[in-house]
This record gives structure tokens, sequence and C-alpha cells, in this order.
């Protein structure tokens, strides 16, 4: 998105709130250091990452908005923004936000909603009172934001994108290589879990498992099963999942090999109250052509069409059910193959995110009587904020 924008020739600044310093990419990033708060670290993480734990919760955020605030108002004095845009909610408290930038349009991205805490909708009206514009990044957060009451004109559903160039499907060469890697044969289904991400819990992971271990009786010789930690999240407790036909990484390198490998990407939801954004990692896979196996929440059915890029299942059973079927039809894999392809491509390109997000931001600069010239088709400056 950011490198998009430079190269329509859009000015802009980007604050982040970040607890490491990462290359900046060529890009205008200007670093703010959170401030971390141990009341209850978020048990996912492992100790060699508890700083992490530590800013990956709302007090956290809360306690370092001011900081981000300071920043932003700091470079809005020479860069004169047309547009600020957050990425991040920092919560409740930023009610008050439209004080700080009284004649500047704000808006923001909700990738999705999750009441997992008493007054959470209460709480999510206040952190976006002072947005002109709400952007969900599903048709199910925006009824939900309907549903909410918020005004139909401050809510307009853009669905994040990829670079669907970058994530491609793997060659055959690729898809065995990676499978080499692990000793898998070619005629094997092989599925693969990764987490956590967003909004996986430890009950996700454990349907997931529920899911390869029934599969793994049924025939314990066609599939494989990959579960995959991210580096912060990998604990040594988690080997005792390994069986035959189900190993555990906790290594970047390996969850790359493990999704170059894959048949089917295993990632059930099991919080039916909240909305699937859809992760990241989905939009990738996708695009990779690997079909997802998830459970049928709001907003999974935007990403997973059902026969098409996946399934949605209502228990680990099912799902285990859907795979036995993946594994005796050759057709209905190529066919999930082709499909999670054409729906990256067609509903999560980063190039049409970008174009959805450049036409909300011309129309709120030029009804706020910004600089942008209402007949140019491209915008000339916005400062994304956020985390």
């Amino acid at each position: 998105m950011f490198g998009g924008l430079q190269r329509l020739g859009h000015d802009l600044e980007i604050v982040s709130a970040m607890v490491e310093d990462v290359p900046n990419g060529g890009l205008p990033l200007r670093r703010v250091a959170p401030i971390p708060v141990y009341l209850r670290p978020d048990l996912r993480f492992n100790p060699t990452h508890w700083y992490i734990a530590g800013t990956n919760n709302y007090v956290s955020k809360t306690v370092s908005l001011p900081r981000i605030v300071r920043a932003v108002r700091r470079y809005r004095k020479r860069f004169r923004p047309d547009v600020i845009h957050f990425i991040e909610n920092y919560g409740p408290a930023m009610a008050p936000l439209r004080l700080a930038f009284p004649h500047v349009p704000l808006t923001i991205s909700a990738p999705t909603y999750q009441p997992n805490r008493p007054l959470y909708d209460l709480f999510l009206e206040a952190s976006f009172a002072s947005f002109d514009t709400v952007v969900p990044f599903s048709d199910a957060y925006q009824r939900r934001l309907l549903e909410l009451r918020f005004r139909r004109e401050r809510v307009r559903r853009i669905r994040w994108g990829i670079d669907v160039d970058r994530f491609d499907v793997p060659s055959d060469e690729q898809r065995a290589a990676a499978r080499k890697e692990f000793g898998l044969g070619a005629e094997q289904i092989v599925g693969f879990w990764t987490g956590f991400i967003q909004q996986t819990t430890e009950d996700d992971l454990r349907a997931a498992l529920q899911t390869a271990e029934r599969t793994l009786r049924s025939d314990p010789t066609k599939y494989a099963f990959l579960f995959c930690f991210k580096p912060e999240h990998f604990k040594e407790s988690f080997r005792a999942f390994e069986r035959p036909g189900l190993r555990v990484f906790g290594s970047a390198e390996a969850f790359q090999a493990a999704r170059a490998s894959a048949d089917v990407f295993l990632s059930p939801i099991q919080d039916a109250r909240s909305t699937a954004a859809p992760p990241l990692a989905w939009l990738e896979s996708l695009a990779m052509g690997i079909p997802i196996l998830t459970t049928d929440i709001p907003g999974s059915e935007e990403a997973v069409v059902d026969g098409e890029s996946g399934f949605r299942v209502r228990s680990p059973e099912e799902a285990s059910d859907r795979l036995l079927e993946m594994g005796s039809d050759a057709a209905m894999r190529r066919r999930l193959r082709e499909g999670a392809r054409q729906i990256a491509v067609d509903r999560y390109s980063v190039d049409r995110a970008l174009e959805e997000y450049l036409a909300l931001w011309l129309d709120l600069a030029n009804e706020s009587g910004g600089r942008a010239d209402p007949r140019e088709s491209v915008k000339r400056s916005q400062a994304p904020s956020g985390q």
C-alpha cells in the first residue's frame, strides 16, 4: 500500500508504534516506542518474547497513545496532511482524538469484531467516535457496525489486500523441494496449521489437533500435518502434540516450507461471536492456491467460499470428513487450488484495496476543503498513522 502511494506520486508520513527498529525500505517511517505494561501478559507468548506481550494489550496501547498523538501532531505541522488514517485501534482512549486534530479528516481501519470482554460494544463505539469514516475489512463487520447504529455514511467496507504477484502458486519443483525437507511423499495430502494468528487461541489449536488426529486414525499413511508456531509463541511443551504423521515446528523457515508443501490450510476459529477479518495468513495462502478449512463464523464465507476456495465446517469431525473427501478426489483438490487463487485475485488484491482507499481519502479531502483537486484522479498526500 505505501509503495503504491509513492509510485502514484503521493506524499506520506508513517508514524508507527514498534518495539524494535526495522529497516524502513525507503519509506518515511517514524518509529514511536510503545510503553510496555505487564499487568497480565498474553500467555500465548513464550518467556523470551514477553517484551512483545507487554505491548500487546489495551492497557499498553492506552498509555502509549499520547506518545503517538504527539508524534503525529509534530509531523503534521510541516506535512499538512489531507487525511490522517489510523491502522490500529487503541481503544476507548481514542474518543477525544478529534480535539487533537480538529480540521483534518480522520479514518481508521477495522479488521475484526471480537467481543471477548465485558462492555466491548461500548468501548468500540467510543474508540471510533472521533473518526469520519470507519473502514471494516468485511461485509460481516460492516453489518455489525450498522447493527450498532453507526451511520451508514460513516462506514465504508474495504477488504484489505496482498500482493498477488508476490504470493503465487508454487511450481511443482518448489513443492517437491519443500516436501523433501520434511520427508513427505508426492502423493500425501499435507495440511498445515499456523499460529497464533489474528483471533486464534489455544481453543482453536485444540480443534485443529482434533481434526488432524481423527484424520490420521482414518488413514495414517495418506495424510501428514505440519503445525507451525511463530517463534514468539513456540514452547517446547508443544512437542507433546507430535505423533506419527503430525509434526510441530517453531521457526519462520519451517513455516515457509510447510506452506509451500501444503494441500490445505487448517485454520478453525471457534469464537462464533466474532467476525473473520480474514487473517492475512488466509489471504496469502489463497493466493498460493491453498484452500482453507475453517469454521463457519461471520465473514469467513467472504474468503472461504464453500467448495470453491475451501470449506466451512461446524466441528473437528466435519473438518476431518472434508479432508477425507479431498484425499479421495484429485479433481476436487485441483478445483479448490484454482478457486483459492481466483478468490485472492478477485477480492484481495492490494491494487484494488489501494484504489478504494484513495477514493475514500479523496472524497474526504475534498469535502473538508483540503488541498486535493477534485479534478485530479490521484490524491497528492495522506498520512497514515498507527501500528
